[in-house]
């Protein structure tokens, strides 16, 4: 009978050991991110100024006319048209500055530019040989014809 209480209580130890494991592994699984994902959103909130432009919640993109802290608001210019919305309702901010240095250093207009040309270049070289297939298929079919007609004028 000593045994068995022995063995049961090994088994119970066990356990609560796999319980406290199970507990610390949710916490660097879930509670831990979610919490430094949190920050970097207040870090965003606090850094943000007027002339930044940013995305809303439901899509709305604008530049930060100006912010109050104090009533947690911002008040966004999407193109001429002042929307005002509550601070924790902005999705993403970009800084103003980072705009224009990501712009330059990309240099992504300039690319798209010489793509679009290759692609113009290629195009009227495939339409010429369309063309001239065509025109094959045309002559093959007019001499099929007049094969056809000098065949019913022998007979």
């Amino acid at each position: 009978m000593l045994t068995l209480g022995a063995g049961a209580a090994g088994g119970s130890s066990m356990f609560l050991i796999l319980i406290v494991v199970m507990f610390v592994g949710m916490y660097f699984l879930s509670i831990r991110p979610q919490k430094k994902q949190q920050q970097k959103r207040q870090e965003m909130l606090q850094g943000m100024n007027k002339g930044d432009k940013v995305v809303t919640l439901g899509g709305i993109k604008g530049v930060i006319a100006s912010i109050d802290r104090e009533n947690k608001e911002v008040v966004v210019d999407c193109d001429g048209i002042y929307l005002t919305f509550d601070l924790n309702f902005i999705r993403r901010a970009t800084p103003a500055d980072k705009v224009t240095t990501d712009a330059v250093k990309d240099n992504k207009p300039a690319a798209k530019a010489e793509e679009t040309k290759d692609v113009k270049e290629e195009a009227p070289t495939e339409t010429a040989d369309k063309a001239e297939d065509v025109k094959a298929e045309e002559s093959k079919s007019t001499d099929d014809a007049e094969k056809d007609d000098t065949k019913e004028e022998t007979k």
